[in-house]
């Protein structure tokens, strides 16, 4: 462990390194009969379209990140009726033809663009905490965007495993999973302490050192800004629930029901901490006016999936695969099996499903329908224990609007929504 600097100026110790840690609580979570809503991934390119539909617009489908529209985006998100805006976390992106995620506005600039001209929305940005990047620089960053937003900041905590942004970090990794989330661990109490003490405090963990650490101004949101984690596996939902207040999950056979049992399980690890957590769904959404309409834009995007952007997706996540998965044609000539070729998979070896649930919305819950069909499902998920909804559109800008004229009018005749927070 260093030793402490010379010159550093006195500190508090801080009393934990890891969680749970919540000084002073933890902040508003749910309110009765209202689905959260957000907009997600709208500051980078495609957001999650992984389809070359988005070439036949590329102003609207692909570019809508570039600020001249996407501030008149997040303008238009506010006078809709949505809570919150949540920004993608990005440092390198999928290529293919469409060159999925491959630009797009940072966590910090997104965000403190997106406080500037709006007045009431939540700012939910997405930090990587892997990269060596020290949580007092994080701290100082988001307690001022706090502050520039009269304390509407969330911050969506990601223990990142691309080894492509390890390396340009100058790092190797990704390093084990039990290491990514003790890393997030001491770094989401390290924020903690930052955003809420009034003295100087010393922080000597494995991971970080900070000696005499103190930001000015301290986070506006009482008692802090909320924290959000996606997780999976185990030792993730470990982490999470000790430490965040909102969980993006995923069910794992993608049901309504599959949600129900996660959202009980989660909630059920979270009191053992005696800690409450809201459950988020990630939603690719597509809809129009009937099914048959909204299905035929999905039929058209699906046969238009960018093969190569997939690939890449499927190959920094660790997901698997061969890359090359081929499927030989053989025939029977006389006595012999002789192969008559070899084409590629058109799936990737994953799956018709899994490939285009990864095109179609990168894995995200499909709502795809009429504005009923798609405040149907919302409800459902909502009444099997979902409250927030980061919804992602092939055409945010249009997406938005449905939002706006169709599908929160019918929440709140159905008695939902019925405030905006």
């Amino acid at each position: 462990m260093p030793s402490r600097p010379a010159g550093a100026r006195p500190g508090a110790k801080a009393p934990t390194l890891r969680g749970p840690f919540d000084p002073g609580g933890q902040p508003q979570l749910t309110i009765d009969n209202h689905l959260h809503i957000s907009l997600f991934a709208w500051n980078v390119s495609s957001g999650l379209s992984a389809s070359k539909a988005v070439l036949s617009d590329v102003e609207r489908h692909r570019d809508f990140w570039k600020w001249p529209t996407a501030s008149k985006l997040m303008r238009a998100v506010e006078e809709a009726g949505f809570d919150s805006q949540l920004q993608y976390g990005m440092w390198s992106g999928y290529g293919g033809d469409t060159g999925w995620n491959d630009a797009g506005l940072d966590f910090a600039t997104a965000a403190t663009a997106s406080a500037a001209v709006t007045e009431r929305i939540g700012i939910y940005s997405t930090i990587h905490v892997g990269y060596n990047i020290s949580p007092l620089l994080i701290a100082k960053v988001f307690s001022d965007i706090d502050h520039i937003s009269g304390g509407r900041l969330g911050v969506n905590v990601v223990a990142g495993q691309n080894a492509v942004d390890y390396a340009q970090f100058g790092l190797v990794g990704p390093p084990s999973q039990e290491i990514r989330y003790a890393i997030a661990d001491e770094m989401t109490t390290a924020l903690k302490l930052l955003w809420t003490s009034d003295e100087p405090v010393d922080f000597e963990g494995e991971y970080f050192q900070m000696y005499g650490a103190r930001i000015n101004p301290r986070a506006t949101s009482r008692p802090r800004p909320l924290l959000i984690c996606a997780a999976a596996s185990d030792i993730g939902l470990d982490y999470a629930t000790r430490q965040c207040d909102a969980l993006f999950v995923t069910a794992d056979d993608n049901t309504v029901d599959g949600y129900r049992k996660k959202a009980a399980r989660i909630h059920g690890m979270a009191a053992e901490h005696g800690r409450q957590v809201r459950i988020a769904a990630m939603c690719y959404v597509v809809m129009d006016d009937t099914d048959a309409k909204a299905l035929e834009t999905v039929e058209w995007m699906r046969g238009q999936i960018d093969r190569g952007a997939i690939e890449t997706w499927l190959t920094r996540s660790g997901h698997i695969l061969n890359s090359e998965a081929r499927t030989v044609s053989d025939e029977v000539v006389g006595d012999a099996r002789v192969s008559s070729g070899a084409t590629q998979d058109p799936y990737l070896g994953i799956g018709k499903e899994h490939y285009e649930g990864l095109g179609m919305g990168m894995g995200a819950y499909q709502l795809f329908g009429s504005y009923e069909t798609v405040a149907d499902q919302l409800i459902a998920l909502y009444e099997a224990g979902v409250g927030q909804f980061a919804l992602s559109f092939f055409d945010p800008q249009r997406g938005v609007q449905q939002m706006r004229d169709h599908v929160l009018p019918i929440l709140r005749e159905r008695g939902y929504n019925q405030i905006q927070v």
